[in-house]
């Protein structure tokens, strides 16, 4: 799972333009009600939660870390 410093760092290389969609991604993530998600939605993010409990997930450093051998 991705850190506080990770996603710190993300923001800080976000273009100025692309900063109010993210305030909007951000807030609407406090509140997924108003996302207004359909059933199906709900359990695909249920499912992906369930998978980043178990551990199946890859972190920001790998993802990085396999883009750069590509």
């Amino acid at each position: 799972m991705m850190n506080r410093k990770e996603l710190h760092w993300m923001v800080d290389k976000l273009p100025e333009d692309k900063l109010p969609r993210l305030s909007d991604f951000f807030q609407h993530i406090f509140d997924e009600d108003k996302l207004e998600l359909n059933d199906t939605t709900k359990k695909e993010i249920d499912q992906a939660r369930e998978r980043i409990n178990k551990g199946e997930y890859v972190t920001l450093a790998d993802l990085l870390k396999d883009l750069q051998d590509v």
